[in-house]
């Protein structure tokens, strides 16, 4: 466990890496996501429901639903626009949640310097899924008559539902919670700052899975 107190010169640092972070989103969003996002259009959320199919005909049946030019867009999506993406919330969130630790007494410094890890994880986590997702794509786009290995949609869900664990419960609880109290004990401007930012970054970690998830179901 990261001594957050005693790394050199550690706001530096740590904003460093939240401005990289949201860099390598921006560059994902704006460049790399952008001509795919335009062929599958408004049904981008569909693609949560792709990541928690778990079946092959489940996959199958989502992948389908889309038009052929569509399915290669879902693979140019996953790799590398959503691999970019994954990295750059990552980053983003680490950064910020080491600089919320920071500014917290005791006890909430010490588990502050392990949580900041799980977006990091989840970036990891999110890549592994791409990785399913995409060989799931690429078989179907080469022959939609082609029956996907089970293992292939099961790893993917497998891996997308611990993502979004570690995006939407288990960093939120300690940010949101982190937030209260260090409202209550450093009210520094810079600290405000910190306050706003991550809790914009969680606000929007929440939404999603909110909105995309239950229609799947």
């Amino acid at each position: 466990m990261i001594n957050l107190m005693r790394v050199p010169n550690a706001p530096l640092i740590f904003s460093g890496v939240a401005l990289l972070g949201l860099g390598i989103f921006i560059l994902a969003v704006g460049v790399l996501m952008g001509p795919p996002a335009g062929v599958v259009g408004e049904r981008t959320s569909e693609l949560v429901c792709l990541q928690l199919a778990f079946s092959p005909d489940r996959a199958s049946e989502i992948l389908l639903s889309f038009p052929p030019d569509g399915r290669v867009a879902i693979g140019q999506l996953l790799i590398p626009g959503d691999f970019a993406l994954a990295w750059g919330y990552g980053l983003v969130l680490f950064g910020l949640t080491a600089l919320l630790a920071m500014r917290l007494p005791g006890k909430w410094m010490r588990a502050g310097a392990i949580v900041m890890w799980v977006p990091l994880l989840a970036s990891l986590l999110d890549c592994i899924e791409n990785v399913f997702l995409y060989a799931t794509v690429q078989q179907i786009v080469s022959n939609p008559e082609a029956s996907v290995a089970a293992i292939i949609p099961a790893m993917a869900g497998l891996a997308s539902v611990t993502k979004w664990i570690a995006l939407s419960v288990v960093t939120p609880a300690y940010g949101v919670a982190g937030i209260i109290k260090g409202i209550t004990t450093d009210r520094r401007v810079t600290s405000w700052i910190v306050y706003l930012l991550l809790g914009q970054v969680l606000i929007s970690m929440l939404i999603k899975p909110i909105q995309d998830i239950p229609p799947c179901f």
